[in-house]
């Protein structure tokens, strides 16, 4: 502690040596004591002329003094205060001392008690530099202000900070967290009129900030009435819930306010679930104000009880809630929020709900009756009215004057549960078939039924379902009421086709599907069904060879392919002529000179009885001796069977 401090006056007792070493430090810090005891005594003269208050020494020469003067009427400090450098403690309670300017040149000052004056306002730089300033009580003034980050700031070794029986009405969270300070003990804000804690130089705890192992702060006997929820606890600096564990070794004494346990406890007590069962200190017993049925309730016993039915919030107009209506948002039950809108006398849908997610919507008992134009309103308002029906998870509508049900936009309302009992329904149109029939109860529906009708055949529950009498629909048909589910397409009026003609019209297409199809394959694979046809006409037909055959093997190819015509030389004309006695003609090779080319080609390919072709990556290219080539062959093998 004295390293930690600067202090070597300081003694620890040697009963915070017993305590485990987490809470050793707080034990000292809490419990320390200077063993400078051989102060000075100092007093004041003239105390009637508060302006000329002076400090004397009638005890002779000190290194440390005491200055005690309580329940005087001073209304300044001395004069000459700042000549004691050596001052180590102040009692001037219960004075009416109205301002502090003075007291930052007392560098080595330890305790100043200050209770019961009339100070007003707190600066943040009061004590500034005074790093050996122990004990400060300033309880039972008039303080109404104090500048954010004074705590905020302090580097010294303030352990108690009393202000405690003063006029705050908000508190800064820079006030109640020390983070250039590694501890203190007890920081005393109890019997003020504390509303609301603020974050006016809106501080944010960081990821690498560190906010000290702290102490206690008594918050005890305040206006406070509202739970802090991730709203507030981001308006305090906390960007993420999971950042106030910053604050484990810090104790905050809230009992005693007029806590409004509200929706906004919720989210503490879920979060708290795990802790409460060894929330064993006593400042931890926060009593509920409002609302009456959870008056004087401890709030720890709300959460090992898991009561958080009760745990809600009723919202006003500004937060959406319908005109003369009654919202009410209950995060513990589906996290739903109730808008109680029945018996008003309303002809129209509201324009507006609350922004939550689940809405339950309660208009019943009302005089709503064209739903159909309201519905396409809300619809062509949406971007106004953001997810109006998408949001409602239960809409009562019973006891109304609703005739028929809107024809667009339900599909919006497919999650949600619908009640149209009370009505007087007369027709089901099919738009509704995209609600699930479990959801909806409309109780007997006498209705003339048509063909149109017959899907409700499809969509309404079976007989053996749970959901059966949600919705039953009843025909009229000669002067009775049948179940829908009971009546035939003839019945309903169908018209019934002829089997005959349905036959003769599927053979008919189904021939012309047929005949395209066919078509369709023929085309596309018209040359491969030419050679295979003619093998076969080849085949049954036998071999004849004409007697004006002049060659055997007609050879085209690229000609001015270089490795074309050394592979044709060296290789395939040898083994044609040579070894197998075939006469071949090459037209880059056995043409002759003077006659026209396309005429001699006509000519000796008419006289031939096998065409090859050899194919390289040029030899598509538009060369025009090429193409005639081509179409030469071709026309000589399909108009002679022996060719090949």
């Amino acid at each position: 502690m004295q390293s930690l401090f600067n202090r070597s006056d300081l003694r620890c007792p040697v009963k915070c040596n017993k305590r485990p070493t987490l809470f050793k430090m707080s034990c000292c810090i809490c419990h320390s004591k200077s063993d400078i005891d051989n102060l000075g005594p100092l007093a004041i003269v003239d105390k009637r002329n508060h302006y000329g208050s002076e400090i004397v020494n009638y005890g002779g020469k000190h290194e440390f003094y005491a200055l005690n003067h309580r329940h005087g009427h001073l209304e300044y400090m001395p004069g000459n205060i700042c000549s004691f450098e050596g001052l180590f403690m102040i009692d001037l309670s219960f004075n009416q001392i109205k301002n502090l300017d003075t007291v930052s040149c007392l560098k080595n000052l330890d305790t100043l008690m200050l209770r019961g004056n009339n100070i007003q306002y707190m600066h943040n730089n009061t004590f500034v530099n005074m790093r050996f300033l122990r004990i400060v009580d300033l309880s039972m003034n008039k303080i109404s202000l104090m500048d954010p980050g004074f705590l905020f700031t302090m580097n010294g070794s303030l352990f108690f900070l009393n202000l405690s029986f003063n006029e705050m009405p908000t508190l800064d969270i820079t006030n109640a967290i020390a983070t250039k300070q590694e501890y203190f003990c007890l920081v005393d804000y109890s019997h003020n009129s504390i509303k609301s804690l603020t974050n006016d130089q809106t501080w944010v705890l960081k990821s690498n900030s560190t906010v000290g192992h702290g102490g206690m702060v008594h918050l005890s006997n305040n206006s406070l009435t509202s739970f802090f929820d991730v709203n507030t606890l981001r308006f305090l600096g906390f960007e993420h819930p999971l950042l106030i564990g910053r604050l484990m070794f810090y104790g905050f004494d809230l009992r005693d306010n007029k806590w409004n346990c509200d929706c906004k406890v919720f989210q503490f007590a879920k979060a708290a679930e795990r802790l409460v069962q060894v929330m064993t200190r006593d400042y931890f017993d926060v009593k509920c104000y409002s609302p009456r049925t959870l008056k004087d309730r401890l709030v720890v016993t709300i959460i090992r009880d898991r009561q958080y039915d009760n745990l809600i919030c009723n919202l006003s107009f500004a937060e959406k809630c319908p005109p003369k209506c009654r919202c009410m948002y209950q995060p513990a039950v589906r996290n739903r929020t109730l808008i109680d809108c029945s018996d008003l006398h309303l002809m129209k849908l509201p324009h507006m709900l609350p922004d939550y997610n689940v809405l339950e919507v309660d208009l019943s008992y009302n005089s709503l009756h064209n739903l159909i134009n309201q519905f396409d309103h809300i619809h062509m308002h949406r971007r106004t009215i953001k997810n109006y029906f998408e949001r409602i998870r239960f809409l009562n509508v019973s006891n109304n004057h609703i005739q028929i049900l809107p024809r667009s936009n339900l599909f919006y309302l497919r999650e949600a549960e619908i009640d149209f009992r009370g009505n007087k329904i007369y027709s089901l149109h099919r738009s509704i078939a995209v609600l699930n029939p479990c959801n909806i109860y409309l109780d007997t529906i006498e209705m003339k039924c048509e063909c149109e009708d017959l899907w409700l055949q499809q969509w309404l529950p079976k007989n053996d379902s749970k959901c059966n009498k949600n919705v039953q629909v009843l025909c009229e048909f000669e002067k009775q009421l049948i179940a829908v589910q009971y009546m035939t397409k003839k019945n309903l009026g169908c018209r019934i086709p002829d089997t005959n003609v349905i036959w003769i019209s599927a053979v008919i297409v189904a021939a012309f599907i047929t005949v395209v199809l066919l078509s369709a394959f023929i085309f596309s694979f018209r040359f491969e069904i030419f050679i295979i046809g003619r093998k076969f006409l080849k085949h049954f037909r036998g071999t004849s060879y004409p007697l004006t055959l002049y060659y055997d093997v007609y050879i085209a190819c690229n000609e001015e392919d270089e490795k074309i015509r050394l592979w044709l030389t060296t290789y395939l004309l040898p083994t044609l002529e040579g070894n197998n006695m075939l006469k071949v003609f090459w037209p880059c090779r056995d043409s002759e000179i003077g006659i026209p080319r396309e005429e001699e080609m006509i000519n000796v390919m008419s006289h031939t009885q096998t065409f090859i072709i050899i194919l390289s990556e040029e030899y598509k290219a538009p060369i025009r001796w090429n193409e005639k080539e081509w179409k030469h062959a071709w026309h000589n093998y399909t108009h002679d069977l022996n060719r090949k």
